[in-house]
């Protein structure tokens, strides 16, 4: 009988601390998950225009604005942040499909996709985005299928950084 009562409480133990691990090690890599950061091997006002350009350049992408996030900040009661600008961006087809449907049209407000392009206080300029790879696991169904279309077109036109979205 103690050794049938010391295995349930040493399973019941182990998945306790199971799920304080996972919940923990989620809790740590999420946000590494979620935002992608990349090393750009150009100076700052490079790495803007060769996105830009390359935005442009890809069939039915198009930059549909570029805000000057250290101006904004000054502007509006803020302190200098240095040298940071969002490229913002989208692709008329995709954004067509993902907000036809009435229960798709929520994902409005993560649209346009943009780039955070910024440099560091080292001088080492990066990009950021959101995890296509994740966002589209998360939402499932055609949501995950546009995203996962879009996140390929996407790592085509970053390449000049290695891009890849991953789950992990």
């Amino acid at each position: 009988m103690k050794t049938k009562v010391l295995t349930i409480v040493s399973v019941a133990f182990g998945f306790i601390v199971g799920i304080i691990f996972t919940g923990i090690t989620i809790s740590i890599s999420s946000s590494e998950m979620m935002v992608k950061e990349f090393k750009s091997p150009y100076n700052f006002e490079k790495t803007v225009h060769v996105i830009t350009q390359r935005i442009n350049n890809k069939d039915g992408w198009n930059v549909t604005g570029i805000i000057d996030q250290n101006k904004e900040v000054t502007e509006n009661g803020g302190f200098e942040i240095g040298n940071f600008k969002i490229i913002k961006y989208c692709h008329g087809g995709y954004s067509a499909r993902m907000l036809k449907a009435d229960d798709r049209k929520k994902i409005g407000n993560m649209m346009p996709k943009s780039f955070a392009v910024y440099e560091k206080s080292d001088g080492q300029v990066f990009v950021s985005t959101m995890n296509g790879g994740v966002m589209g696991k998360l939402f499932g169904g055609e949501i995950e299928v546009i995203i996962e279309e879009v996140s390929l077109e996407v790592e085509d036109m970053m390449r000049f950084i290695n891009l890849k979205y991953t789950l992990f």
